[in-house]
């Protein structure tokens, strides 16, 4: 994921981003992340994020649209059970990657 993508997800969230030295407790709703000398803002996202994001997709109604995005994505049609598709969504890299597709296609 790119920066731009990053972001995308930290605004829908309601997350402000704020750069840090690594290994700082955060007890705010910033989302902790460091910069590199090159510009690329580290943040890893993992599948606790990706609960609160779907959490806040249900709360906002948006989470059926989302799943429809990803069930016509490349990716999820090579998945042959509904054990597969949501495995995919299990992997944290897959889930971020597509919530920053669906953001991009939502701002259009």
């Amino acid at each position: 994921m790119n920066n731009e993508d990053k972001r995308l997800i930290s605004e829908y969230m309601g997350w402000r981003m704020k750069a840090y030295v690594a290994h700082v407790l955060n007890t705010h709703k910033d989302f902790v992340f460091t910069t590199c000398d090159n510009g690329y803002i580290n943040i890893h996202f993992n599948l606790n994020d990706a609960g609160l994001c779907v959490k806040k997709m249900q709360r906002q109604e948006d989470w059926d649209d989302f799943i429809t995005y990803v069930e016509a994505d490349d990716t999820s049609k090579q998945c042959n059970t509904w054990s597969q598709f949501f495995a995919l969504l299990y992997n944290a890299d897959y889930f971020f990657e597509a919530m920053a597709a669906w953001l991009k296609e939502e701002k259009r």
